[in-house]
């Protein structure tokens, strides 16, 4: 008897919610019903492409006219003109827009060149079932320009770039960076303690008095080479200690994409 309830189940067919979805060249007003599910919720200055994956509605009273179902916005993407400056698109691109240009010439050919996806947004409810990765690919099979690039975030802990089909290139790790996790880690600490505020204060008040003094000079030396390089620097460690949370935490990932086989 259970193993026959068993195969009725197992027999049911499971419909993907994404299929239900139609891609369409998307608006700023799809991108303003989704912004605050995003992050960041300020939208691109220089916006040139919106993609937008919709689902067909029926409002309350459209059940009982004739009025056709209304596309309703789930997962947003949106690409803009590029950065004048970025350290790792050098890098992948062998310097391509290096200062061996003038200002304008890199601007003219970086803007003829390059895309970058500076928005990718899912409504919460369809999150879960690869919709992101849905919308870099068709702007992926779909480019208006040679290079498509992305910064992302939180690009280690997600990366659905990457599952579309773009190339990462993590960021190299600064020196002072890798001298304050190397301080961290002699005291038991790592990055992911940053943002364990009551277990960081209790482990940084167990040290001895010379440990933690130590400790607290070397993460006021690292603050002074990132955020306090002012005259009106803080010397206040838990200001310190808020700044190297908000910058060890943020490993950005940079990707690329070659579009050269379908735009020369």
């Amino acid at each position: 008897m259970t193993s026959d309830i068993q195969q009725r189940f197992t027999s049911i067919s499971r419909a993907d919610p994404g299929d239900k979805l139609r891609l369409r060249i998307g608006t700023l007003t799809d991108y303003k019903g989704l912004k605050e599910h995003h992050y960041r919720a300020d939208r691109p200055a220089t916006a040139t492409r919106v993609l937008t994956l919709v689902r067909s509605a029926h409002t309350a009273t459209d059940r009982f006219t004739s009025t056709p179902a209304r596309d309703q916005p789930v997962a947003v993407l949106l690409e803009s003109l590029p950065s004048l400056s970025c350290t790792m698109r050098n890098y992948a691109l062998n310097d391509r827009y290096g200062n061996w240009l003038t200002p304008r010439q890199q601007a003219t050919l970086l803007n003829l060149e390059v895309r970058v996806i500076s928005r990718v947004v899912v409504h919460p409810c369809w999150r879960g079932i690869g919709l992101a990765v849905r919308l870099v690919r068709a702007a992926l099979q779909t480019p208006t320009t040679r290079y498509t690039e992305a910064l992302a975030a939180m690009g280690r802990v997600n990366p659905f770039f990457q599952r579309a089909g773009m190339t990462a290139y993590p960021r190299p790790q600064h020196a002072c960076d890798a001298r304050l996790i190397q301080a961290m880690q002699s005291i038991g600490l790592n990055t992911v303690s940053l943002a364990l505020t009551p277990q960081l204060s209790q482990r940084i008040k167990s040290l001895s008095t010379s440990t933690r003094d130590w400790f607290y000079k070397e993460l006021y030396r690292w603050y002074r080479q990132n955020d306090g390089r002012s005259i009106a620097h803080s010397t206040d460690p838990s200001t310190h200690l808020q700044a190297a949370r908000e910058r060890l935490m943020l490993d950005p990932v940079y990707y690329l994409h070659d579009n050269s086989a379908l735009v020369p």
